[in-house]
């Protein structure tokens, strides 16, 4: 019989681009932002189970105005258990930590958490960067540094734009990180206590490993993309639907488990 002394386990979300328009919809897509959500949302709180807390990798809103972030928090307030919100490239991050987080808005929006002896880093991505890439300044990167130098607890860090780059155009030229190998390289000297690096933005499950490091995202509660070999512009999957991940941690092991939800009407 095995024991894992140290556990942690918890929800990954992301992308659920919310509109104060409850009519706002994309081509393509088989519900508004809205619906989406609030499936998702009705989702989680018939869990068989409680989570740690719930971990939003970002574009919380679609439009970055006021009355978007009035109906996420309307909505996603819902959800019965701690939720951690990063800024996506979608999001006005003062006006999310104003509405969501209930806090006086910093800039980046860069925090940490120690949870069940692991420290969850959450890190903007959101520097300024050809649209829809994202950037990490070098201070951050330095500030990430001494979040792992003042902890020897195991890592769990969580950013929106996808950091690595595949080989694929679509996600290396137009999505990604602009500088992710220098975040890979920040990381690299404490890879055996990240436990994962959860991000968003590309709305499809993806697992990436690197140098002993998982980095991995999940489905958007709206639509999905795809990431095909030789993409070199948006494509929306139309067979894939709705979703987020459970993650389960110990000190020796991340098991993510994929989960869909259907959306009524």
């Amino acid at each position: 019989m095995s024991t894992h002394p140290q556990l942690l386990r918890f929800v990954h979300i992301t992308d659920t681009h919310i509109s104060h328009d409850p009519h706002y919809n994309q081509t393509g897509a088989p519900h508004t932002p809205m619906v989406g959500a609030r499936a998702l949302v009705q989702h989680l709180s018939h869990l068989t189970f409680a989570p740690d807390f719930v971990l939003h990798t970002g574009d919380v809103a679609f439009d970055p105005v006021p009355e978007a972030y009035q109906v996420a928090r309307e909505i996603l307030s819902e959800i019965p258990y701690p939720v951690y919100y990063l800024a996506g490239n979608h999001d006005d991050p003062a006006t999310l930590q104003r509405v969501l987080v209930d806090a006086e808005p910093r800039d980046p929006f860069d925090y940490a958490v120690d949870i069940n002896g692991f420290r969850l880093i959450c890190i903007d991505s959101n520097r300024p960067a050809r649209q829809p890439r994202g950037r990490m300044s070098a201070a951050q990167l330095d500030w990430l540094r001494d979040q792992f130098d003042s902890t020897d607890a195991d890592l769990i860090i969580a950013t929106h734009h996808n950091p690595l780059q595949i080989g694929i155009p679509w996600w290396d030229d137009y999505m990604s990180l602009e500088n992710g190998d220098a975040f890979h390289a920040a990381l690299l000297p404490f890879r055996d206590r990240i436990r994962g690096v959860f991000f968003g933005h590309v709305h499809q499950n993806t697992d990436l490993y690197r140098d002993g490091i998982l980095y991995a995202s999940t489905l958007s509660s709206w639509y999905q993309l795809t990431a095909m070999p030789g993409q070199i512009q948006t494509e929306t999957d139309r067979i894939s639907g709705p979703g987020y991940s459970v993650v389960t941690v110990t000190a020796t092991t991340t098991f993510i488990r994929r989960h869909r939800f259907v959306v009524a009407g």
